[in-house]
């Protein structure tokens, strides 16, 4: 068995295991095939180091790195907002990057900028944007609303999350044929004076996690689209607090942190 060495990092609770693959680091062990179950084993916390995702950093030509980005069920999506944020600190704790630049990932470059533990991730614009609509599930009527942000998502806002089982209607509402054939990640949001508190059922996880930087942005441009809110909008989750502000382009602002190093022995 050969031991793999990774950085298990977390941005408002939403937590990642991220490898350094620049130097083909995993090619011997982990073949291109293999990838979906390895990231499966690494990311179960019974057989692996347990998170909601994990990001394997290559080389690029033109950018400093390049992401990829695996859900926690081993498949891919072509970005992760948090997950961003953590690669960026981790980036420069490296010394690959500076305050400011841009990196590759699936959905395009990104745009990023480092201040102490705060980092500026900026959105790609977003795509599909549909408001106000009706869908019914469990005998009973939605109002929803869809965007994409390089992944998808339904906001619906609520007054209450009191009565709401985050996992078992963000479930139904995940896999609703009103959302096939991707499936949508799904942000339960209520408004508040000052700021959204913004719950999140995300696909590939399959459950509620801490936190969804992709989600929280989404669910900030619908509240201003909508008049609920004005940016910035402060949007808090059950992992923290995220800034997200809206001028010529989408920004999320927010912490990242190293959680611990560790080895994994696969094989």
């Amino acid at each position: 068995m050969r031991p793999i060495f990774f950085c298990k990092m977390e941005g408002t609770g939403n937590n990642f295991l991220i490898i350094d693959n620049r130097h083909n680091y995993l090619g011997e062990e982990v073949k291109p095939a293999e990838m979906p179950e390895f990231v499966k084993r690494l990311a179960n916390c019974s057989l692996g180091a347990g998170a909601d995702g994990v990001i394997i950093v290559e080389r690029s030509g033109e950018y400093p790195f390049a992401m990829h980005y695996y859900n926690q069920d081993g498949s891919e999506a072509d970005i992760c907002l948090n997950g961003a944020r953590c690669l960026v600190s981790y980036a420069h704790r490296l010394g690959l990057i500076r305050e400011k630049g841009k990196f590759i990932s699936a959905s395009g470059p990104i745009g990023f900028y480092h201040k102490g533990e705060t980092i500026s991730i900026e959105v790609t614009p977003p795509l599909d944007i549909k408001l106000n609509f009706t869908f019914t599930i469990k005998k009973k009527k939605l109002r929803a609303n869809y965007l994409k942000l390089g992944v998808p998502h339904c906001v619906i806002f609520v007054d209450s999350f009191e009565k709401i089982d985050i996992k078992e209607l963000g479930q139904a509402i995940r896999n609703h044929r009103q959302f096939k054939p991707d499936g949508v990640n799904v942000n339960f949001v209520k408004t508040e004076k000052d700021h959204l508190f913004v719950r999140t059922y995300e696909r590939g996880v399959e459950d509620e996690t801490l936190s969804c930087g992709s989600g929280v942005v989404a669910s900030a441009y619908i509240a201003t689209k909508l008049f609920m809110t004005e940016p910035p909008v402060t949007c808090r989750t059950r992992g923290g607090d995220l800034t997200v502000d809206i001028k010529e382009k989408l920004y999320l602002e927010g912490p990242a942190n190293v959680i611990y190093d560790g080895v994994y022995y696969y094989g």
